[in-house]
């Protein structure tokens, strides 16, 4: 053979196997080439953590574009991984701004829909317990969260902004070549990542440790890698070779002495000596051509996202420091045009990609049927990620996730849609509590503690059993099993036992004082047949066995014996019709959607009632919102329409809100009217992350309870209102008030507890 030949195919091996080097290093030939070309110096551009801080790289991004400077690799964490990870997928500097701007941020940091979307079922549970959060009971132990927030809301939101990268699935391939860094929470390394989903690898950079939940990703547990490495300079080096390193770093400086004063500010102080070490580490590999950019971001805290737009003014004026420096980095018009040809086309003919298959990778006993009918999405239809997003939700919302997202797959030439729904970490079962506290200048008091135990996805169907229990002032005990019968969730069968007693005073209409107390003990058995109405309602029919007794604790029952008789065992068996709606954004300090209940009752001899006897009530209101104030008009009615039934079934007036001078209970009778005017003023920023929301608030109330319908009449109606303060907290909603009624009823009030 030849020699040349010979030594052709020996280039031509030696080639290929150089060409695979570099493709394995990160390394781009054509932008290298157009590098070479333009005589240029290789740039890397390295992202620091900082939470809000870092929306300030958005400016030194629009910097650099203006003066020309192309990128050739990008290595971010926390906050810089997303801005760098959106950068490389081909999103503008003043896309990204906008997007920013538009964010709701406090909805990104929390978990799952708005309350509007909830099961309607969970939206009643609400009702009687005091939070949200609960901990898991797995193996039969207690399982408590990894974290305060599983990121429901923020994987979804990185999901929509990185669509256009959605199937690239190597980060070399995209436009720019992108690391992400994260930490290995077992070994506290960091951990790059180049290849996967961008979202999951963004989401995983930004895993505030103990804030959001950590990823599980190749057997590993990943939290921020701002743990590790916050500003990656050395990722950059490995990842392109860049002849000039531009570092930007956000991360906030150690605070002076005077300033740690709490156990709060002292904890912060030492997870930043963490960060500022590595970093530190970091900027020392620094050469006399790198370019280090330090925005003055002064006050602006990792969780201020509601001062974006400064920060990304702080972001430009600090490039605009480093102009100099930055200007030796500056290319030409038409080689920069030709740099950004040569980067790969990435972002799609459309944002709404048509969907060829779905696929749901399920790892939980609820069947996939359940998942998909919740989808709202066939093949051959188009990806809407923001009704997407919010059908995901609807899916997590049903309380049985630890998460719920999405990817695209590309096969055969064939874009597929994958649903990923995992299991709670904590386990099905889960252990929720409730607390009511109120007490008032009067020495009156009250006091309910509460606990749920729910055992979940008993069946692929999602059957729930629940148990719970109620000490205090007032005792129950109630177990029920539901079994939604279909997959669309729509039908439901409830079969219930329970027990409970309360105290029941009557009120002397010639005092203000009390004419009786009755303790009253009663049980129960039924079964409640519905129909889920999507979210916002459900209709209802219920059987129920309810017999008890009414113990006369002290004083005199008032009313003829013949007419009213109060003490003794009674019988209630009957059936019941319910209509109820619930769109409120907030069952303790509501601002939008509305709220109605509409019930009624017939006892029947012939179900085993003492006598027949039918009532009929409605509770209603709708706030109404404008700026921070919001105005919420709601009414009462309730009314015994044929019988006598005794004091266990009369309608109650009293309390808080409810007539406001009064205490709870302190009015009854078979008939009921009541209306307010409640008005609320959010104290602090509604549009900040992080906050517990503080509000003033006031009401002008007017009710009555009466025994006879001849007594009603517009002079009998009870004037009141209320002043009160209330904090929307984790423990639940917190009030602080005075109340007033007719003159003559004076109260203080502070309760921790639900009131919608």
């Amino acid at each position: 053979m030849p020699y040349r030949s010979r030594h052709r195919r020996r280039f031509h091996r030696s080639g290929i196997l150089l060409l695979a080097l570099l493709m394995l290093t990160g390394f781009d030939p054509a932008l290298d080439a157009v590098a070479a070309g333009s005589g240029r110096s290789r740039v890397g551009l390295v992202l620091g953590g900082g939470g809000a801080r870092g929306i300030a790289h958005i400016g030194v991004l629009k910097m650099l574009e203006e003066l020309r400077i192309p990128v050739d690799c990008i290595a971010g964490t926390s906050m810089g991984s997303i801005i760098g990870g959106l950068y490389a997928s081909g999103m503008t500097p003043d896309q990204m701004n906008e997007a920013v701007q538009r964010i709701d941020w406090p909805k990104a940091f929390t978990d799952g829909p708005p309350r509007a979307d909830l099961p309607f079922r969970i939206k009643e549970e609400q009702r009687v317990l005091l939070t949200d959060v609960g901990v898991g009971v797995k193996d039969w132990s207690v399982q408590l969260p990894r974290s305060l927030l599983q990121g429901q809301n923020l994987s979804l939101l990185l999901e929509a902004l990185a669509l256009p990268a959605a199937e690239i699935h190597n980060f070399d391939r995209l436009r720019i070549p992108y690391r992400a860094v994260a930490t290995d929470l077992a070994t506290g390394k960091p951990v790059v990542l180049g290849s996967g989903n961008l979202a999951t690898a963004m989401r995983a950079s930004m895993s505030i440790p103990s804030a959001l939940a950590p990823v599980e990703l190749d057997g590993k547990l990943l939290v921020d890698g701002g743990v590790s490495d916050n500003v990656p300079v050395d990722v950059a080096r490995a990842l392109c070779k860049p002849d000039v390193i531009i570092a930007v770093d956000v991360g906030a400086p150690l605070a002076p002495a005077s300033e740690l004063t709490s156990v709060l500010s002292i904890t912060a102080q030492l997870t930043t000596i963490l960060t500022v070490r590595n970093v530190e580490e970091q900027m020392k590999t620094l050469g006399p051509k790198d370019i280090r950019i330090t925005p003055d971001l002064k006050d602006i805290g990792s969780i201020d996202f509601d001062r974006s737009a400064e920060a990304v003014q702080i972001g430009y004026a600090a490039a605009q420091t480093q102009h100099n420096a930055l200007s030796r980095l500056s290319i030409s018009p038409d080689d920069y045009r030709a740099c950004l040809a040569a980067r790969p086309e990435i972002v799609p003919n459309t944002d709404q990609p048509v969907i060829n298959f779905i696929r749901v990778k399920n790892n939980t006993r609820l069947a996939n049927e359940v998942i998909e009918k919740q989808l709202h999405i066939q093949p051959g239809d188009r990806l809407d990620p923001q009704q997407l997003n919010r059908n995901l939700n609807v899916i997590y919302g049903m309380g049985d996730f630890q998460q719920v997202d999405y990817s695209l797959v590309e096969e055969d030439g064939k874009t597929g849609l994958l649903i990923e729904a995992r299991e709670q970490y904590i386990g099905d079962n889960r252990l929720n509590f409730g607390l009511f506290l109120g007490a008032n200048l009067k020495g009156d008091s009250m006091f309910n503690i509460s606990a749920a135990y729910t055992m979940s996805q008993l069946n692929p169907l999602g059957g729930q059993w629940r148990n719970f229990v109620q000490i205090g002032g007032n005792l129950a005990l109630e177990t029920d099993f539901y079994q939604p019968l279909n997959a669309d969730q729509d039908y439901y069968l409830d079969p219930y036992l329970s027990y409970q007693q309360y105290n029941l005073d009557l009120q002397d209409k010639t005092s203000a004082a009390t004419s009786a107390s009755y303790r009253v003990r009663q049980a129960g058995l039924g079964l409640e047949l519905g129909r889920n109405l999507e979210h916002w309602g459900r209709l209802s029919l219920g059987l129920h066995y309810s017999a008890g007794r009414n113990d006369l604790r002290f004083g005199q029952s008032p009313g003829d014996k013949s007419e009213f008789d109060n003490e003794g065992e009674f019988n209630n068996s009957g059936y019941s019709l319910r209509l109820a709606a619930d769109t409120l954004d907030n069952i303790n300090f509501p601002t939008s959607g509305d709220y109605a209940n509409l019930r009624y009752y017939s006892a029947l001899t012939g179900l085993g009632a003492d006598q027949n006897f039918q009532t009929l009530s409605l509770d209603a209101f709708k706030p109404y919102t404008w700026g921070r104030s919001t105005l919420i008009p709601r009414f009462r009615l309730a009314g015994t329409l044929d019988g006598d039934p005794g004091v266990e079934n009369l309608f109650l007036l009293g309390g808080f809100l409810n007539l406001s001078g009064y205490q709870i209970g302190q009015l009854s009778g078979q008939y009921l009217a009541f209306g307010e005017l409640i008005y609320l003023y959010r104290l602090n920023d509604a549009s900040a992350a992080f906050t517990i929301p503080l509000y003033a608030g006031a009401s002008l109330e007017v009710g009555g309870a009466w025994m006879n319908t001849d007594e009603i009449s517009s002079d009998s109606l009870i004037p009141a209102g209320s002043l009160f303060l209330g904090a929307d907290t984790p423990l639940g909603p917190f009030y602080l008030g005075a109340g007033f009624a007719d003159g003559s009823h004076a109260s203080l009030y502070m309760m921790l507890g639900k009131l919608f």
